[in-house]
């Protein structure tokens, strides 16, 4: 039976930014990969207006997806930057009832423990995912998803992105799947100027020569990108290079239990 893969993120670019790579090989291996995006991304642009965004990101996601193999890409529509002031436990339940009805496998989400996270729609969704693939199993939280027909469901593993190598204790081989990772995220052509302008400006600010390391003669949307495809591919270095492999994906995998399953000689559990 094919391994059942569930993204739970904010944004339409979000899931190739973190996990393109590791969602690109299991897709390849045969997993049946959901990706369920909670806002609409109508925020990030200096040119479009919110509605018009909108529909340029979804279409985006969605070519993105077929790059990845992806199988779904599902929306709950909510306005970008705005998770954090949704009424309390309604992003959780939308997460466990999308839990319930893919039944996944393995989950992929923003690290709810991940300090110095800067976006409420990253914190918000992290804390929402946490939330529900912990109570997804029990049928009393949301005795009407039963009513529905949606089993409860346990999530054998999590992967909780690493933006940093400290945070992080699992590292996926993305040496083939860059390439698919990089097309993917192109895609959303909408980001890539002012996303790359301020990496760019970041990475100058802590002394990196960005201008010696991008393409020579790069200029406008297609120097961007241009740029874009770089800073992830170094990015994705970096990330291997902690890890022991040429180009690599980090992630914060918590164990399924609080405790080793052996025991101390005193009875207590070894932690």
């Amino acid at each position: 039976m094919s391994q059942k893969v569930l993204v739970l993120v904010p944004h339409p670019d979000d899931a190739e930014l973190f996990a393109g790579g590791t969602l690109a090989k299991m897709a390849a291996d045969g997993a049946e990969v959901t990706i369920l995006i909670a806002t609409t991304g109508d925020k990030g642009s200096f040119e479009l207006d919110a509605s018009r965004l909108a529909e340029v990101r979804r279409m985006e996601a969605l070519r993105a997806a077929g790059i990845l193999r992806i199988r779904e890409v599902a929306f709950l529509g909510y306005p970008d930057g705005e998770l954090d002031q949704l009424p309390p436990g309604c992003l959780r339940e939308q997460f466990v009832r999308a839990i319930r009805e893919r039944q996944p496998d393995v989950l992929f989400a923003f690290d709810p423990f991940a300090p110095f996270e800067d976006h409420p729609d990253h914190r918000a969704a992290a804390c929402a995912a946490l939330e529900g693939v912990s109570f997804s199993p029990y049928p009393l939280y949301y005795p009407e998803h039963l009513d529905e027909g949606l089993k409860p469901h346990r999530v054998a593993e999590k992967y909780f992105f690493a933006k940093n190598s400290v945070h992080a204790n699992k590292g996926v081989d993305i040496s083939e799947t860059l390439p698919t990772k990089i097309a993917a995220l192109l895609e959303h052509r909408s980001q890539i100027a002012f996303l790359f302008e301020d990496w760019r400006q970041q990475l100058e600010l802590l002394g990196a020569d960005i201008a010696a390391t991008l393409p020579s003669g790069a200029a406008g949307e297609a120097g961007a990108a241009d740029g874009m495809a770089h800073l992830i591919r170094e990015r994705a270095r970096a990330d291997g290079a902690a890890v022991g492999l040429e180009f690599a994906e980090l992630f914060r995998c918590p164990s399924p239990v609080p405790w080793s399953l052996s025991a101390s000689p005193g009875g207590e559990p070894a932690g």
